[in-house]
């Protein structure tokens, strides 16, 4: 029995489809289902009952996939100390990411992924923020890059830096300054994220409105095109956003700001992956947004999320 195998195995009882374990594998579906079989044969049992559809694990293949989990972990953590060793990052990561930093975080900094992590195999998702939780806990991923301060128990949040939100406004509007207040945006509807995204609660508690805005959406690429249109404005990651565009408008000071972090559960070992990550984040994050003594942190409702 091999590690790789092992991995199928895990794969599969997570995905309950030989053809998305496969694809999260990067292997064929014949190999994945092969290698698969050979295990059930080498231990005397059915795994799994392919006879349903999804496909479900049998009560003997549930304890194997638990003792499964438990081998990679303690594999990956001989690839972590190898790491170490040679000073060198090594192993695999799978990290969650909120769609508000992914649109501007990951192409600044995949290029680099591939060079300084060459050892690593990555797997970068962009899910909502309960779903990354979720994933957290039952260690489906190993890092969320998400909106904090959450303040879960089990969970350990490791701030990278401090984000303003900026105002985008339609074109030619006359009543734009250097920055504004609630006051200057009140008169206009407010157009925001869909329930999924804190960004949306963050905005609304900017904003102070409680009811519900003119046009939600999930994506901010939408919003941005709605308020083009003239339709009203919308707030947005100031990192997002282009720094020449007379369009964006930041907030009187202190600016209202969300802390973006690295999060993971306790118990976590991958040390030497988290210290680089952190480094090749904040190497393309502006120096000015480290601290949070300038801004207002915005925090996350984690109950409207």
């Amino acid at each position: 029995m091999t590690i790789t195998q092992l991995r199928y195995i895990v794969a599969l009882d997570q995905f309950k489809s030989f053809a998305k374990a496969a694809e999260h594998c990067l292997v064929a579906q014949p190999t994945l289902s092969l290698q698969i079989q050979k295990v059930e044969q080498e231990l005397g049992f059915e795994l799994f009952d392919r006879k349903k559809n999804p496909v479900i694990t049998t009560k003997l293949g549930k304890a194997v996939v638990d003792q499964a989990k438990n081998t990679l972990k303690e594999a990956d953590k001989l690839y972590e100390i190898a790491g170490q060793w040679k000073d060198e990052p090594a192993g695999s990561i799978s990290i969650g990411i909120i769609p508000t930093v992914s649109n501007y975080l990951i192409p600044s900094i995949y290029q680099s992924l591939q060079t300084e992590f060459s050892k690593v195999n990555f797997r970068i998702s962009e899910l909502p923020t309960l779903t990354i939780l979720e994933k957290l806990e039952s260690e489906e991923i190993d890092l969320g890059i998400l909106a904090t301060p959450l303040k879960i128990p089990n969970i350990v949040e490791h701030p990278l830096y401090y984000e303003p939100f900026v105002v985008y406004y339609p074109k030619n509007t006359k009543e734009k300054s250097a920055s504004v207040s609630m006051k200057h945006i009140e008169k206009y509807p407010l157009l925001v994220l869909g329930e999924e995204h804190c960004f949306r609660h963050q905005s609304l508690k900017i904003c102070n409105r409680n009811s519900l805005a003119k046009i939600e959406s999930g994506s901010v690429e939408t919003l941005k095109r709605m308020v083009d249109m003239g339709i009203g404005v919308t707030l947005l990651p100031k990192l997002s956003v282009e720094k020449t565009s007379d369009r964006i408008v930041p907030f009187d000071s202190p600016e209202p700001a969300r802390e973006i972090s690295l999060v993971y559960k306790k118990g976590f070992y991958k040390t030497k992956i988290l210290k680089k990550l952190t480094s090749l984040i904040l190497g393309v994050i502006p120096k000015e947004y480290y601290s949070r003594e300038k801004f207002k942190i915005i925090g996350v409702s984690l109950n409207q999320d």
